[in-house]
């Protein structure tokens, strides 16, 4: 969305929002980003934990073994499911480097009822993870964007995993891809040069789309509170899908030296992202994946926002994604001194910055000052 407004400087008064609801289950090191509204069905046992949708249609389980239990995924897959009268279609495949089989399976729940889901495999050395999702016949298609999110939500924690695309991601496209393409931006005058993979993109927006599709759900349910924190989900997995498709732009920022502190580090990259191309993906989500837009120097204020986000994070600079569908527009807000309008949130104020139009880092829209219109999205 364009703005063509007086810019005016102002102080947002903003609540400290809800987070979604993210499971972190440190006995068995791993972390679940579950949607909106869900509830835990199972948590008796974690080492059995399950969680069921709100509207009861879907169900999502994760199983945990010793990591000896299993020679492979593969074997994990014929043991585990070897007992359920089905019908399933597989392939093996490599998540962060781990031994994987996925499964589209359709099973008898043995009271005449047909389910079908996707079944997730990983074998490990320290654990065997085994996830599904799955949901009646009659709701497979409509919920099948929530079953592959939560199962793509999925992350273990170790080597900075939490920040690689989830294991869906990289079933459709191997992470990191072959790196084929070379990319340039001009920063401060510096000729800065990474190296990008096309697939990647693709692959990335397949997750937005899925994502969107989501937010249809929501919307319909017209319960604004939830429609909001569901929207922040849906920022944070393309934030975690994306953030290290960027790590060779970010090793190449940190090479060229630019700006002498986080502030002018910040202004220099915000420069760069305003004089981008006003366009958008064209798709369902109207959403282009950040690492594209990055790449092609081009998006609409969601996607800037978002490779804005991503790359200060590379550099160790805190930022949020402020979003109002009242005012169809978003916007970035950057943890750096400075004067101008400033967004409280926690312990910290963080200074406005807008993406589409080559302002001021601190100015903001008169038309758009209403504090109380803008949720502000955070990334960890």
């Amino acid at each position: 969305m364009k703005l063509n407004a007086i810019l005016i400087s102002c102080i947002f008064l903003l609540t400290l929002p809800l987070f979604g609801e993210e499971f972190f289950i440190e006995e068995y090191n791993y972390t679940v980003f579950i949607p909106e509204g869900w509830n835990v069905l199972n948590s008796e046992n974690l080492a059995e934990l399950s969680f069921v949708s709100d509207d009861q249609t879907v169900v999502f389980q994760i199983s945990t073994f010793e990591g000896q239990k299993y020679d492979s995924s593969r074997d994990m897959f014929k043991d585990l499911t070897g007992s359920i009268n089905k019908e399933s279609e597989g392939t093996s495949f490599e998540y962060n480097g781990d031994d994987c089989y996925i499964a589209d399976i359709s099973f008898d729940n043995g009271e005449g009822d047909i389910l079908r889901g996707w079944f997730l495999f990983i074998n490990r050395d320290d654990r065997d993870y085994y996830l599904l999702s799955f949901a009646g016949l009659d709701f497979y298609e409509e919920k099948l964007p929530f079953i592959l999110s939560v199962l793509d939500s999925f992350r273990i924690e170790s080597d900075g995993d939490k920040l690689k695309p989830g294991a869906v991601s990289q079933f459709y496209y191997p992470f990191p891809g072959n790196e084929q393409d070379m990319a340039q931006m001009v920063l401060n005058g510096n000729i800065v040069s990474f190296n990008t993979d096309i697939n990647e993109f693709e692959a990335s927006q397949l997750v937005i789309e899925r994502e969107a599709n989501m937010m249809i759900y929501y919307q319909d349910l017209g319960d604004k509170p939830l429609f909001e924190e569901a929207w922040k989900r849906y920022y944070n997995i393309i934030f975690r899908d994306n953030y290290s498709r960027f790590t060779t732009l970010a090793e190449s920022l940190r090479n060229s030296n630019i700006g002498k502190n986080d502030r002018e580090k910040a202004i220099i990259i915000l420069n760069w992202i305003q004089n981008f191309e006003y366009t958008s993906s064209g798709t369902f989500s109207d959403l282009l994946s950040p690492i594209a837009a990055a790449s092609h120097e081009k998006g609409d204020c969601d996607a800037r926002g978002l490779a804005y986000s991503i790359i200060l994070r590379h550099l160790g600079i805190d930022s949020l994604l402020m979003v109002s569908w009242q005012y169809k527009h978003s916007m970035s807000a950057v943890d750096v001194p400075g004067d101008g309008a400033r967004i409280p949130l926690g312990d910290k104020t963080y200074i406005v910055a807008e993406t589409t139009e080559v302002v001021d880092m601190g100015m903001i829209p008169q038309s758009m000052a209403d504090g109380d219109k803008w949720i502000p999205v955070s990334f960890f």
